[in-house]
């Protein structure tokens, strides 16, 4: 069953991920562990961390890069998949054709916590900018949506006229508009959703230097980004930057057919996005030959998704509460939960296996002709 890979608290699924390289090991596979840790604690004062487990041989030149948890919440489903990853490359013989670098919850602190923003409230999906890009702005109609998106008050168990309202903007300035200027990403509002930072964020600092030393030498990568929330519950969607080239576009068409989209407000379920993981990667090691989507798993529709990212971070900015742990005690926390971690066992079985057939199609198109060793 595929319930047995999802974990109940960060700090289980941090312990598994520590017991799967160590399985790895066992089984006479070359494994690197490290954990980046960051100065901060969870509820069961569990100290947070990204962990990091390089496999195979970076000697190579080739890279898997398997990445969770960026979104706090939804690492939850992608440490699920990722373990379920570990142990069936345990039961594999060792390689050196390659390397896998799984990169485990970027946001130990949303993780944990059950949020998608992290300590500062900030998504971090949208703070990895491009060496051109600055850290300011909003997207070009936010003004219209940033207060129904932010009202300074507590969120009510019951808001009567919410979907009235979201209906009225729809009507209004039409769906694709508004996802995009929902979810592009601001620079402005630090207790808004979607804040992208004034800065580059302790994690992904930590990361960035992990990466600067293990990449060097580095010439192609396949990196899979897991995220939840967005499309018709349990279906993938493969998102790609807007601006792949056709050649690429078409490619992974044919090795995932009915998956793929591009991230273009007007070709499906994605929106253009600024400082997403990838992006910022792809500019960073410019030197490296990228192959890159975000795996998408949908949860349910969208305005339940907004409504409860609005409620969670009414309750965190303009709530009552004295600790962490009391805010974390409130029922927008455990709905965050539910909505991009979803308790039901079709769903899991649903993301397992295609985080596993994305995964092994990945590798065996990084390896080309020389096939899966």
């Amino acid at each position: 069953m595929a319930n047995k890979w999802f974990s109940n608290s960060y700090s289980e699924a941090a312990g598994r991920f520590a017991i799967g390289c160590d399985l790895l090991r066992e089984n006479n596979h070359h494994v690197e562990h490290e954990r980046l840790l960051l100065d901060m604690k969870g509820p069961e004062d569990e100290p947070l961390a990204i962990d990091v487990a390089v496999i195979g041989s970076l000697e190579s030149g080739k890279v898997l890069l398997s990445s969770s948890g960026i979104h706090g919440v939804e690492g939850y489903p992608g440490s699920a998949i990722q373990l379920s990853l570990l142990e069936d490359l345990a039961k594999q013989e060792s390689f050196d054709s390659h390397a896998v670098i799984f990169v485990h919850t970027i946001n130990p602190y949303g993780m944990a916590w059950w949020r998608r923003f992290n300590e500062n409230n900030v998504d971090l999906n949208r703070n990895f900018l491009r060496g051109d890009q600055k850290y300011s702005g909003v997207p070009e109609g936010y003004h219209f949506v940033k207060e129904f998106l932010n009202p300074e008050s507590p969120p009510p168990l019951r808001e009567r006229w919410f979907k009235l309202k979201a209906l009225k903007l729809i009507l209004k300035h039409g769906f694709n508009n508004l996802k995009q200027w929902i979810a592009e990403g601001q620079y402005e509002h630090p207790k808004a959703i979607q804040f992208g930072g004034k800065n580059l964020q302790p994690g992904p600092t930590l990361l960035l230097e992990y990466l600067d030393e293990k990449l060097e030498g580095v010439s192609k990568i396949w990196a899979i980004d897991l995220h939840t929330g967005l499309g018709p519950s349990g279906h993938d969607t493969l998102l790609v930057s807007a601006g792949m080239n056709k050649t690429d576009f078409d490619k992974l068409e044919v090795m995932f057919p009915g998956h793929v989209e591009s991230l273009d407000p007007n070709q499906g379920v994605g929106y253009e996005i600024v400082g997403d993981l990838h992006q910022g990667l792809e500019d960073r090691y410019s030197h490296i030959d990228w192959t890159s989507i975000t795996q998408e798993f949908g949860t349910f529709k969208p305005v339940q998704v907004i409504r409860a990212s609005r409620s969670e971070n009414r309750w965190t900015q303009w709530g009552e509460y004295d600790t962490e742990r009391d805010a974390k005690m409130h029922w927008s926390r455990l709905k965050m939960l539910r909505t991009f971690n979803p308790d039901d066992s079709v769903w899991q079985e649903k993301i397992i296996s295609r985080g596993n057939i994305v995964f092994n199609s990945a590798v065996e198109d990084l390896l080309g002709a020389e096939g899966r060793i």
